[in-house]
């Protein structure tokens, strides 16, 4: 879809009396391409890279998982990347927990005529979701909005699905060690927001709406849960200010075996 055919994002535009935790609705899901690619810093060229790095790690007659696959976009682009390549013998998962946003992702793939015979959409929890036979687990910015007493148990149940050589693709806001760091990298972001066109009023009662609920660790914390899960290989693919990309790579079947 071209950008000025996008529907904008102004969920938080307007003064709310009384702001609730924020919550992936149908408001949200039908703008959210809009707001990610306004709220989330370089989103478009980490979706490339996501991709790029799939592509490249995918073994045939495996399956892609895309947990909290939103509206598709990273599905779409894989999915793309697979038909370029003549590669047919895949299967493609999307796991939301958002009916929403599950309405809005096979919209999408329809739009662009993917094989939906090979890929299924699903509204479910990440953790009753069978995880098998997988060559690429992707968590844009999914991880971030889990229990964190809860992630060590998700990450857990991914890597036990993995083939060997199977990898994990993670992007999440993350957390600096230090305060006055965390304070610049916070207004930095503030900053770019505000070049994309959201007011203070939005930054702020988004702000508010996402206490709570999007829960993020330091880079240092995000790398050991990963390590500990077992992933032997973990390394940052990108990074900006309080934004981080991880690439976790299963090299053995034990574990916590590092």
């Amino acid at each position: 879809m071209k950008d000025e055919l996008k529907p904008k994002d102004k969920v938080f535009a307007e003064n709310i009396q009384t702001i609730r935790p924020f919550e992936f609705n149908e408001n949200v899901a039908h703008v959210f391409d809009d707001m990610a690619e306004r709220s989330i810093p370089f989103y478009k060229e980490v979706q490339k890279m996501v991709t790029s790095l799939a592509l490249t790690y995918f073994q045939e007659g495996s399956t892609i998982y895309d947990l909290g696959s939103s509206t598709a976009t990273t599905i779409s682009l894989i999915s793309q990347g697979l038909k370029d390549h003549n590669i047919s013998d895949y299967k493609i998962r999307g796991i939301d927990s958002s009916e929403a946003m599950c309405r809005e992702a096979e919209t999408k793939l329809k739009s662009i005529d993917a094989d939906m015979d090979k890929i299924r959409i699903e509204e479910g929890d990440l953790f009753d979701c069978p995880i098998e036979n997988a060559s690429v687990v992707i968590m844009n910015y999914t991880l971030q909005f889990i229990d964190p007493l809860k992630r060590e148990k998700l990450v857990q149940h991914i890597y036990k699905g993995l083939r060997h050589n199977g990898i994990l693709l993670i992007s999440d806001k993350t957390l600096q060690s230090n305060t006055d760091t965390s304070r610049i990298f916070i207004e930095n972001y503030y900053d770019k927001k505000r070049k994309n066109g959201y007011s203070e009023l939005e930054i702020s009662q988004k702000r508010e709406a996402l206490e709570n609920v999007l829960v993020p660790y330091s880079v240092r914390e995000e790398v050991a849960l990963f390590r500990n899960c077992g992933f032997e290989a973990v390394d940052m693919f990108f990074t900006w200010y309080n934004f981080s990309s991880f690439i976790c790579i299963k090299k053995n079947d034990q574990v916590g075996d590092l």
